[in-house]
C-alpha cells in the first residue's frame, strides 16, 4: 500500500468519509482494506449478531468489475447483485440463503436500495458501505435514496461505516457554487470528502495518476453539406411520411416523459432513430463513414425484421431495408464518380480522405503524423465520441483505413460502447460477451486503439494510456476530468479536437473546468484533518421533500422515487396471455380537468391520474396532488397507488406485488390448516421422496367382535352359488356341484345389512354370488361346540384350501374378522342350522398315505357307493397335492377294460402299470370298477373373467380316469369342497362391499337422504361389472359394444398457414384473390436478375386481370355484407354424425323443435337430480364399492370412471365457492388457491382425516400368500410388538415369520409363541439391522399380517373423488356440494350455506353488470348477431359485455375483462362434458374418457368452434398481434372448413409457447425438476439463472389462448345469466356437438402417443430443465433420415413433454406431406 492510502484507511475506520483521489490513485485499494478492517464480524450468523458488508456500483459493468477485485484481494465470500440476474423476483428464502451464506454483497444501487428497503438486511446487520462513483447521489439517484434510508431508521439503531469512491466529485456542466454542491455531497453522505494531506503527499499521488500534456487541434470550420446530402435527407423525409400514414395496428398509449405530449409509437420512432443517426454520422464525418453507417443499419433491420410480431411490421422493416440499399447505392456512385472502377490503383485512403468531413480528415492526418514508424507495443489509444453509433462507425472506417496506408503494420483498432438495453436476450448477452472480448483485447496489447462512448468516462479498467484523443466535443465536467484521467503514462498526450469556429468557446470551458478543479482543491486543503461532520439537523434538512417516505408497520420503506417502477412491477404481475399488454395508464390532466378536482390553487400546478389495468383490484383512478413538475406528479400519484394497493393487499409487507404462493399462504388457515396435523405446509413445495404411505386396513363393523358367545344368539348367513354359465359336458359338473342344495353360511354374533349380489368368475364362467338377507338364528350351548366349529373352521382353510400360513394361530380375542365358516345342515336336519355330523367328521383333514400291496389286500374291496361326489387323490404318483372332484363312476369298467383316445391298444391296467409299477407294486383288485374324475383348479382369485386357451369342447373330451384302489379318499362332500374353493374371493369382497354399505349409510345420514322411501327400504342393486375395462373383454376382446375407428396416425400438412380456397375473401386481403403460383415477380426487388419472359407476364396479369379483380371486390362487398356474421349451414364432419344446422334458441324466444332434439339428444341425468330431489335415485353399494377400488386390485370394477366425473365436479364446486367467497381475487390467485384445493395433496389429507383410507382395497388379491383368513392371526405376542416395540415391529421380515416353527398347541390352543420360539424369532428380527442382503423396508412384505396397507398418495385423492363422484351421479350437485363440507375441503359460511353454491350472487362490482343498458350497448356492436351464433338471448347484457372483453381494451370500466368469467366458464364447461360423456359412453375405457374430454375442452378445440360460430368478431381487444394471430388461425381453420383435424391438433398453443406460473395438480414435481436441472449443470452455470421471457414469443403462438377464453366466458356469462345449468347445456351442446359426436366415434390420439406411434419418427425426450416458473423439454426425433431437435415449453414437464411433441408433429406433418 501507498502511504497516502494507508492514511485514507485509517481516517475511514474512524467515521463516514468521501474519498477523492484522481483515476488511477488506487481508490478501490482503499476500500478493500477498509472492507478488511471492517471484516471482523462477518463470519458470524446475522440473528448472533453478524454483520455483512455492501459494495454499490452506478453500472453492472463496474459491479463486475469492483466484484472481481474483491474476490481477488479478499477471503471474504463475495455475492453479486444484478438486475439481469433476476434477483428482483427472488424469495424470501432465496434472499435469506445469500445473506447467510455471503459476507460481501457486490452489486447495482438499486438493487441494494431494495434490499434493505424491504427489509431483507436490516441496515443494522452491515458494518461498512463502499459507493463507488459517488458523484452520482443527486436527485433521486439510487446512491441518494440509499442514504435516505438512513433517516427512516430508529435513532438508536447503530449505522454502517459509509465510504464514498470518487475521481470527480462535480456531476455535469454546472460548476457554479461548487462548495455549495461539495458540501450537499457531504451532507447525503454523513461524512467530509477526504484527499491526501498536504503537497508532498499529492505528488507521491500523482505519480500514480495522470498529468498528460494536453493540446487542442483545431479544423477548419467548413460546412459538412455536400451534394448529396440534401438529395438523402429528402428521401429519408418521405420514408418518415409512408412510415406516419402506415397503420401498425392499436398500440397503447405513449406519453413523452414529461406527460405533456404522445410518443410515437416505440418501432416507428425507434426506425427514425436509427436513420436520425445515419444522418449524424454522414454529417459530422463525411460520405465514406455515411456508408459504413447504412450498411449497419441494413444489418440492424435485417434482424429486426425477422424478429417482428406482425405483417405490418415486418413490411415496415422491408421498406428500411430498401431505403437503406437506395442511399447506400447513392453514396457509394458519389464517392467512386470520379474514379475509373476499374483501376485496381484507387487507393481507398483516398477515396476515405475525398469524402470525409475536415474533423475526420484532421483525425486521421493526426494518427498519420504521430503513429506511423512505431511499434505497436509503444502505441495505447483512447478515442473518445460522443455517440455508441459513432464508435461503431469510426470502426469501421478505421478497418479500410488502415488496411490501405501506412499504419496497416501499426494500429490494431477496437470498439467499446455502453449497453443501451437492460433487457436480458440472446442478443444483449452475445454483444456483452464481444464488449468483454474488446476489452481483453486492449488490456492485452492485441489491439491498442480503442474507440469508445463514455462507458469508459467511468470505473472500466483499462491499462494506462499514452494518447486520448477527444474526438467528439467535450459536454461536462466529468467527461474532461474522466477522459484525461486515462492518459496516465509519463509524457502522456491528452487531445482535444475543435472547430476553428468552436476554439475560443472551448478553450474558455476547459479553463472553467481547471477553475473548478482549483476550487475544490482549495476546499479540499487539510481536509484530511478532525473536523465537525455534518449535523443531524443539516443531514434532515437536506433529505427533506414534498412526499416523505412511508414506513408500514414491518420497518419496510416505501421511497417514493421508487413507486413509478414499482407501479409497473405490480402490472406485470397480473395475470396476463401472450398479447396482453398489463401497464397502468398514466395520465397528465388539463387545466379544466385539474380545477374541476382540486379547484383554484391547481390552476398553475400539474396533476396527473394513474388508471390501473382491469384485472387490478384497484378499480378507482388515482390522482397526484397539485405540484409544480409533471415529473413530481407522477411520483405523487404513483406513490398514492402504492400505498392504496398495500392497504387493500396488493402489495406485502414488503412492498412488494403479492405473489400467488403469499396469496394462499393468507387463507392457509382458512382452507388447509389440516395439512399442518401432517407436518406439511400448503406454501412449501414437497419432494417427491416418497408417495406411499402405509394405512389401516380395517375390518368393517359387523366383522369386528363378531365370535359367536355361549348361550347368545348367534347368526348364521347362507352364501348361494348361482351357476350362470351354458351347461355342457366341460362345465356340467361345476354346475351340477354349484347347484347343490348344501351350503356354507357366516357364523357371527352381529347382524348385517342387506348385500348385493356380486359376480365371480370360473372357468366355466360367471357364478353369482348371494348373501342371504335372513339369517338363520341358533344359540351355542356349550364350549365344546364352539371348539369343534373352530377346528372345523381351520380344516377349511388349512386343510382344504391351504391359505392358513405355518405362523397362523387362531384367533380367539373376537377382533377384527372373527367370524366363522360353517356348513348348514339340509333337509330334515334343517332346524339344526349346522350340519354336526360333518363339522365333528372333520376336525382335521386326513393326510393321503401311500398303501402297500398288502394293506390293500387287507382291505376291503372299494365300494362305489363311498367315491361319489367325493374329493380324491393319487397317493402313488408326485400329484399327491392334486385335488381331483369324482364326477363318476363308471360301474361297467373295469383295470381289465380298454382305454380309450390315444391308447386304445392298452388296457388300464397295463398303461397304469408301465408308468406306476415301481411306486404301486401291483392293482389287487382287478375286476373293480372306475372313476372319472375332474382336477380342482388351485387359482383361489375369481374376480375377473378366465380366459383359458383351449376351448370347452376340447376339456370336455380330456376326461381323466383312475382306478379307485390306487386313489385316496378325502371322503369329504365334492360339492362343499368346490364352494369352498370360491370363499378366500367371497369373503374379502364381502369385507370391501361391508365398507361400502357403510359409506352408503353415513353419506346418506349426512345429507339426510336416509329417510327418504329409496334409501329407507334399500334393496340393493347387483354389482354391476364395467364392461369399459379391457379386463372385462372375453378372450376376443370384442365383447363390448364399443368400437374403434382405425385412426390416422398424421395428416399431410404442407404449411401452418395455408391459402384460402374460397371465392370470397374479405375485399381488405386483395392480395390473397389469386393464387401463389399466378403471382408476377416483383420486378422493384428482382430488377437485376429479371429475364424478358418475366416481364412480358408482368405486363399480362397486369393489363388482363384488372377487369377480374374489379369485379372480384364488388362481389366480396356484396358478400360480406349478406353472410359476415352467418355460420355454414354444412356439416362439418363428413360422417353419419353429420352437424344438425344451427338454430338460435334464445331465452325470450319460442324454438321448441330444436330444444326438444337437444333435450332428447344431449340429456344429462345429474341436472335432472340437481334440479329436484323428486329424480334423486339411490347412491348403491356397488357403486361405492367402486369408488373405494383401484385398478391394481384388478377387479371387474373400479374407481376410474367414477373419478373422472368427481373430479369435474370438484374443479365446478371448488371455482364457483371461491369466485363468490373471494371476489376481489384475480383470476391468476382464483387459479392458483383452486389448484392448492384440488391438489392431490390437499385431497389426501382431507380424506387422511376421516375413516375412509382404512377401507380402500388397492392390492391384488393373492390368498395363498397375502390374506389372513377370518379368525387367524400372528401370535399374540409377536402380534404385540406392533403397539409396544415400534422398532422391533420395523425390523420383522418375511423370512423371520417363515422360519417361526409353531406346534398345535401353540397355533390351535394357546395362540402365543413358547418363551423359546419367541426369543429366537426376535433374535432373527435384530439381526436384519446388520444383514446387507435385507432390504431396507421389510414393513410391505408383512403389512398384511397386521392389517396394513401401503396406498399410493394419489390412490387416496381419486378415491375422494370418486366417492364426490358417486353422490353427484345419484343425487346431484347440490348434494355434492355439502360432501365438500364433509371432507373438509370447502368450509362454508354462516350466511352462504354450500347447497346454495349455484344460486349465490357474487358480489364483486366487476362480476355484477348492475349499469345502465346504454352504457352497456355502447360497447356492443352487432350483438343480435352474435346472440343468434350462439343460440341464447342475454337478459343482462353486461354480462355478454365482460365476456368479450380483453385485458387490453382499457375503455370499458364498467365491468372489467374476460378473466374471471373465464376461471367460472371453464369449469363450467368442463364438467358439463365430462358429465356427459361420462353417462353417454359407457364402453369407454377410462383413458379413452379423459382422452375424449380432454381433446374437446383443450384450448384448441374451444378455439376452432369459437372462429366457427364467429363469435371473435365481437372481441374487444386493442392488440395488433392479437388480431393478426386471430386472423391467421380464422384463414387456417376456413381452409379446414372449421374442423377439429390432426394438423389442428398439433398447432401451438400459448401454454406451449409462454407458461403460466400457476401451480396445478404436479405441483411436487418442479421443484424435483429444478433441483435435477441445478445439478445438471456446470458449478460454473449454476447460479446463473436463464433471462425470462426468453421464448415467450407471441408470434409462435398458432392457437391464441383468448378465443377459448371468451368462449368459456361466454358460457359462464350464459349460466350466470340464467341460473339453469340445463339451459346452459342446451346452449353448450349446440356448439359442441359436432365435435362431440366425431370425437365419441373416434377418440383423437394425445400428440405424444401420436409421435411414438408415428413410424418414421423414433421419439427421445430430454430431462426437462428449468427456469423459475418455466419447464423446457427437447424432443429428438427422425425426419427423412435427419435428427432433428425441437423444444416444448410448459409450467410442468408433462406440458413441456407435450409441446415439444406438437413442435416435431408439425415438422413431421410437412416432411411427409
Amino acid at each position: 500500500p501507498r502511504s497516502y492510502q494507508l492514511q485514507l484507511v485509517d481516517y475511514v475506520t474512524k467515521q463516514n468519509s468521501i474519498i477523492y483521489l484522481p483515476t488511477g490513485a488506487g481508490k478501490t485499494f482503499v476500500a478493500i482494506l477498509a472492507l478488511k478492517r471492517f471484516s471482523h464480524e462477518m463470519d458470524k450468523k446475522i440473528e448472533d449478531g453478524g454483520k455483512r458488508a455492501i459494495f454499490m456500483c452506478n453500472t453492472v459493468e463496474l459491479a463486475r468489475q469492483q466484484a472481481e477485485a474483491v474476490r481477488q484481494s479478499t477471503n471474504l465470500k463475495v455475492g453479486f447483485y444484478v438486475g439481469e440476474q433476476g434477483v428482483d423476483d427472488w424469495s424470501r428464502s432465496q434472499w435469506s440463503s445469500e445473506i447467510q451464506e455471503k459476507q460481501v454483497f457486490v452489486g447495482t444501487a438499486q438493487v441494494m436500495v431494495d434490499m434493505l428497503s424491504q427489509r431483507y438486511l436490516k441496515l443494522s446487520s452491515v458494518s461498512i458501505v463502499i459507493i463507488d462513483e459517488c458523484h452520482h447521489a443527486t436527485g433521486n439517484h439510487p446512491f441518494r435514496e440509499f442514504m435516505r434510508l438512513f433517516t427512516c431508521v430508529e435513532g438508536n439503531t447503530p449505522l454502517p461505516r459509509v465510504v464514498g469512491l470518487t475521481g470527480v466529485l462535480i456531476k455535469g456542466s454546472d460548476l457554479k457554487q461548487v462548495s455549495l454542491k461539495l458540501r450537499n455531497l457531504e451532507t447525503t453522505f454523513r461524512g467530509n470528502i477526504v484527499t491526501v494531506s498536504d503537497s508532498k503527499e499529492m505528488d507521491n499521488v500523482m505519480l500514480y495518476s495522470t498529468a498528460p500534456k494536453e493540446f487542442l487541434i483545431p479544423f477548419p470550420s467548413i460546412s459538412s453539406t455536400f451534394s448529396l446530402k440534401i438529395t438523402v435527407e429528402n428521401i429519408i423525409k418521405d420514408f418518415y411520411k409512408t412510415l406516419d400514414s402506415l397503420n401498425i395496428g392499436t398500440r397503447p398509449v405513449r406519453k413523452s416523459k414529461g406527460l405533456h405530449r404522445d410518443r410515437e409509437p416505440n418501432k416507428t420512432s425507434a426506425i427514425k432513430l436509427l436513420f436520425n443517426d445515419f444522418i449524424f454520422q454522414m454529417d459530422e464525418y463525411g460520405s465514406y463513414t455515411g456508408s459504413i453507417s447504412i450498411l449497419s443499419l441494413i444489418v440492424e433491420f435485417e434482424v429486426k425484421k425477422r424478429q417482428a410480431e406482425t405483417i405490418y411490421l415486418r413490411s415496415i422493416y422491408r421498406g428500411a431495408i430498401n431505403l437503406c440499399e437506395q442511399i447506400r447505392h447513392l453514396l457509394l456512385r458519389n464517392m467512386y464518380k470520379n474514379k475509373d472502377s476499374a483501376d485496381d490503383n484507387v487507393s481507398v485512403k483516398d477515396i476515405i480522405l475525398a469524402n470525409s468531413t475536415p474533423k475526420l480528415q484532421t483525425f486521421l492526418r493526426y494518427l498519420l503524423k504521430n503513429f506511423v514508424g512505431k511499434k505497436p507495443s509503444d502505441i495505447c489509444c483512447l478515442v473518445f465520441v460522443e455517440r455508441r453509433y459513432t464508435a461503431k462507425c469510426i470502426f469501421g472506417m478505421l478497418l479500410a483505413f488502415i488496411k490501405d496506408s501506412e499504419l496497416r503494420d501499426v494500429l490494431v483498432p477496437q470498439f467499446m460502447v455502453g449497453r443501451n438495453t437492460i433487457a436480458q436476450d440472446f442478443e444483449n448477452v452475445l454483444e456483452r460477451k464481444f464488449q468483454r472480448s474488446a476489452i481483453q483485447e486492449f488490456r492485452e496489447g492485441t489491439a491498442n486503439l480503442m474507440i469508445c462512448s463514455s462507458v469508459l468516462e467511468e470505473g472500466i479498467d483499462v491499462k494506462a494510456c499514452n494518447h486520448v484523443l477527444i474526438l467528439d466535443t467535450i459536454k461536462t465536467f466529468n467527461m474532461y476530468i474522466q477522459t484525461k484521467g486515462r492518459a496516465r503514462t509519463k509524457d502522456a498526450m491528452y487531445i482535444v479536437f475543435a472547430s476553428e469556429m468552436d476554439k475560443a468557446k472551448l478553450s474558455k470551458q476547459i479553463k472553467e473546468y481547471r477553475d473548478a478543479h482549483d476550487e475544490i482543491s482549495t476546499y479540499l486543503k487539510n481536509r484530511v484533518l478532525e473536523r465537525p461532520l455534518p449535523q443531524l439537523n443539516e443531514i434532515n434538512n437536506h433529505f427533506r421533500e414534498s412526499i416523505s417516505p412511508f414506513t408500514n408497520e414491518h420497518g419496510a420503506v416505501l421511497m417514493p422515487s421508487t413507486a413509478i417502477i414499482l407501479i409497473h412491477r405490480y402490472c406485470q404481475s397480473l395475470p396476463s396471455d401472450a398479447f396482453g399488454f398489463v401497464v397502468p395508464w398514466i395520465n397528465l390532466l388539463t387545466k379544466d380537468e385539474r380545477m374541476k378536482i382540486y379547484g383554484k390553487s391547481a390552476e398553475n400546478k400539474q396533476v396527473v391520474s394513474i388508471v390501473l389495468p382491469l384485472t387490478s383490484r384497484l378499480k378507482s383512478t388515482i390522482y397526484s396532488d397539485p405540484v409544480d413538475t409533471a415529473k413530481a406528479a407522477k411520483i405523487s400519484a404513483a406513490f398514492k397507488a402504492c400505498k392504496e394497493l398495500y392497504r387493500l393487499g396488493e402489495l406485502n409487507n414488503k412492498f412488494l406485488p403479492i405473489t400467488l404462493n403469499e396469496r394462499v399462504a393468507t387463507v392457509a388457515d382458512v382452507h388447509f390448516e389440516h395439512w399442518k396435523k401432517y407436518g406439511d405446509d400448503v406454501t412449501a413445495v414437497k419432494r417427491k421422496d416418497n408417495n406411499l404411505g402405509t394405512y389401516n386396513s380395517n375390518c368393517p363393523k359387523p366383522f369386528f367382535d363378531a365370535r359367536p358367545r355361549i348361550g347368545e344368539v348367534c347368526y348364521a348367513y347362507e352364501i348361494f352359488l348361482e351357476p350362470s354359465f351354458e351347461r355342457c359336458d366341460y362345465s356340467e359338473y361345476m354346475y351340477t356341484n354349484l347347484k347343490t342344495h348344501r351350503n356354507y353360511a357366516l357364523l357371527l354374533r352381529n347382524k348385517l345389512p342387506r348385500l348385493a349380489e356380486m359376480p365371480l368368475f370360473c372357468n366355466q364362467g360367471e357364478v353369482i354370488i348371494r348373501v342371504a338377507d335372513e339369517p338363520r338364528e341358533l344359540i351355542l350351548d356349550s364350549e365344546d361346540k364352539l371348539e369343534l366349529l373352530h377346528r372345523f373352521h381351520c380344516t377349511l382353510f388349512r386343510g382344504l384350501l391351504r391359505i392358513w400360513q405355518p405362523f397362523f394361530v387362531l384367533d380367539r380375542r373376537s377382533k377384527e374378522n372373527s367370524f366363522l365358516v360353517i356348513p348348514l345342515s339340509v333337509g330334515k336336519d334343517k332346524q339344526d342350522v349346522i350340519d354336526w355330523p360333518l363339522v365333528c367328521k372333520f376336525q382335521n383333514l386326513p393326510r393321503p398315505q401311500k398303501v402297500s400291496v398288502q394293506e390293500r389286500r387287507a382291505n376291503p374291496v372299494p365300494r362305489a357307493e363311498d367315491f361319489e361326489g367325493k374329493i380324491v387323490t393319487q397317493w402313488y404318483s408326485n400329484y399327491e397335492e392334486k385335488r381331483m372332484l369324482v364326477t363318476k363312476v363308471h360301474r361297467n369298467l373295469t383295470p381289465s377294460s380298454y382305454m380309450e383316445n390315444n391308447h386304445q391298444d392298452k388296457t388300464y391296467y397295463e398303461f397304469t402299470m408301465s408308468k406306476y409299477k415301481y411306486h404301486i407294486g401291483d392293482i389287487v383288485h382287478k375286476d373293480q370298477f372306475l372313476i372319472e374324475v375332474r382336477e380342482l383348479t388351485e387359482q383361489l382369485n375369481f374376480y375377473v373373467q378366465q380366459r383359458g386357451k383351449s376351448s370347452a369342447i376340447s376339456k370336455a373330451r380330456a376326461k381323466i380316469i383312475l382306478i379307485p384302489e390306487l386313489c385316496f379318499n378325502f371322503d369329504f362332500p365334492g360339492d362343499l369342497w368346490l364352494k369352498v374353493i370360491f370363499l378366500p374371493s367371497i369373503l374379502r369382497r364381502l369385507k370391501y362391499l361391508l365398507h361400502a354399505e357403510e359409506l352408503r349409510c353415513q353419506f346418506n345420514t349426512y345429507l339426510g337422504l336416509q329417510n327418504l322411501p329409496l334409501n329407507k327400504d334399500y334393496k340393493p342393486k347387483p354389482v354391476e361389472i364395467d364392461w369399459s375395462l379391457k379386463r372385462n373383454l372375453d378372450s376376443q376382446g370384442n365383447s363390448d359394444e364399443y368400437h374403434e375407428e382405425q385412426r390416422i396416425l398424421l395428416d399431410p400438412m404442407p404449411t401452418k398457414i395455408i391459402e384460402t380456397s374460397t371465392k370470397n375473401v374479405p375485399i381488405d386481403n386483395l392480395d390473397l384473390d389469386f393464387q401463389e403460383y399466378m403471382k408476377p415477380v416483383d420486378l422493384e426487388r428482382n430488377f437485376t436478375s429479371t429475364y424478358s419472359v418475366e416481364l412480358a407476364y408482368y405486363h399480362q396479369f397486369t393489363s388482363g386481370y384488372i377487369d377480374i379483380l374489379n369485379k372480384a371486390e364488388y362481389d366480396d362487398m356484396e358478400y360480406w355484407t349478406k353472410n359476415q356474421f352467418k355460420m355454414s349451414e354444412k356439416a362439418v364432419y363428413k360422417t353419419k354424425h353429420s352437424a344438425h344446422t344451427q338454430k338460435n334458441t334464445p331465452a325470450l324466444m319460442s324454438a321448441e323443435k330444436n330444444i326438444q332434439r337437444l333435450q332428447s339428444e344431449s340429456q344429462i341425468s345429474i341436472l335432472d337430480k340437481t334440479a329436484s330431489d323428486e329424480n334423486i335415485s339411490p347412491a348403491e353399494q356397488g357403486e361405492f364399492l367402486a369408488a373405494i377400488t383401484t385398478a391394481n386390485s384388478a377387479d371387474v370394477f373400479d374407481m376410474e370412471r367414477l373419478e373422472l366425473l368427481g373430479d369435474s365436479f370438484l374443479k365446478l364446486s371448488t371455482s364457483l365457492y371461491l369466485a363468490s367467497k373471494y371476489p376481489q381475487w384475480n383470476e391468476g390467485t382464483l387459479t392458483q388457491v383452486k389448484s392448492k384445493m384440488v391438489s392431490n395433496r390437499n385431497l389426501r389429507y382431507c380424506l387422511s382425516n376421516t375413516d375412509i383410507t382404512s377401507r380402500i382395497c388397492n392390492t391384488f388379491f393373492t390368498p395363498k400368500y397375502t390374506w389372513v383368513p377370518p379368525s387367524s392371526c400372528l401370535p399374540y405376542n409377536v402380534l404385540a410388538l406392533w403397539s409396544d416395540n415400534s422398532d422391533a415391529a420395523e425390523l420383522v421380515g418375511p423370512h423371520n415369520l417363515r422360519e417361526l416353527l409353531l406346534s398345535e398347541e401353540e397355533s390351535m390352543l394357546q395362540s402365543n409363541c413358547s418363551k423359546a420360539n419367541f426369543d429366537s424369532f426376535l433374535n432373527g428380527c435384530l439381526k436384519n439391522r446388520t444383514t446387507n442382503n435385507v432390504p431396507n423396508d421389510l414393513s410391505s412384505e408383512v403389512n398384511f399380517c397386521v392389517n396394513k396397507v401401503r396406498i399410493a398418495d394419489k390412490v387416496i385423492s381419486d378415491t375422494l373423488e370418486a366417492l364426490l363422484g358417486v353422490i353427484v351421479k345419484n343425487y346431484g350437485l347440490v348434494h355434492g356440494f355439502r360432501m365438500l363440507e364433509y371432507f373438509g375441503i370447502c368450509k362454508q359460511d354462516i350466511d352462504r350455506p354450500l347447497t346454495q353454491l349455484l344460486d349465490l350472487d357474487f358480489d364483486a362490482t366487476k362480476m355484477r353488470a348492475n349499469v345502465s343498458t346504454e352504457e352497456i350497448d355502447g360497447f356492443l356492436i352487432n350483438y343480435e348477431h352474435l346472440q343468434q351464433n350462439l343460440g341464447y338471448v342475454f337478459n343482462d347484457r353486461g354480462y355478454l359485455l365482460q365476456a368479450l372483453t380483453h385485458p387490453s381494451y382499457p375503455t370499458n370500466r364498467i365491468t372489467g375483462c374476460y378473466q374471471e368469467l373465464e376461471f367460472i366458464g371453464d369449469a363450467i364447461l368442463d364438467f358439463l362434458i365430462s358429465a356427459y360423456i361420462f353417462e353417454h359412453n359407457t364402453k369407454m375405457t377410462p383413458g379413452q374418457l379423459t382422452d375424449l374430454r380432454s381433446a374437446l375442452v383443450n384450448n384448441t378445440t374451444l378455439a376452432c368452434i369459437c372462429v366457427r360460430h364467429k363469435l371473435h368478431l365481437f372481441l374487444l381487444a386493442e392488440n395488433s398481434m392479437l388480431s393478426e394471430s386471430i386472423a391467421n388461425f380464422v384463414q387456417f381453420q376456413e381452409s379446414h372448413q372449421h374442423r377439429v383435424t390432426n394438423q389442428v391438433r398439433i398447432l401451438l398453443e400459448e401454454n406451449d409457447v409462454q407458461p403460466s406460473n400457476f401451480d396445478i395438480d404436479n405441483e411436487d414435481e418442479l421443484d424435483e425438476v429444478v433441483h435435477a436441472a441445478r445439478a445438471a449443470l456446470p458449478s460454473a452455470e449454476a447460479n446463473f439463472v436463464p433471462p425470462k421471457g426468453e421464448f415467450n414469443m407471441s408470434q409462435n403462438v398458432d392457437v391464441p389462448k383468448a378465443l377459448g377464453d371468451i368462449l368459456e366466458a361466454l358460457i359462464a356469462a350464459v349460466y350466470l345469466d340464467c341460473r339453469d345449468l340445463q339451459r346452459t347445456w342446451q346452449m353448450v351442446y349446440s356448439l359442441f356437438e359436432p365435435e362431440i359426436k366425431e370425437f365419441t366415434r373416434t377418440v383423437p390420439l394425445n400428440p405424444i402417443r401420436q409421435l411414438n406411434e408415428h413410424k418414421h419418427a423414433n421419439p427421445i425426450y430430454s430431462k426437462p430443465i428449468v427456469d423459475i416458473d418455466k419447464v423446457m423439454v427437447c424432443c429428438q426425433f427422425t425426419c427423412l433420415d435427419k435428427t432433428i431437435c425441437v423444444y416444448g415449453f410448459g409450467n410442468n414437464k408433462e406440458q413441456a413433454k407435450l409441446a415439444s411433441a406438437k413442435h416435431a408433429l408439425q415438422k413431421l406433418s410437412k416432411c411427409y406431406s
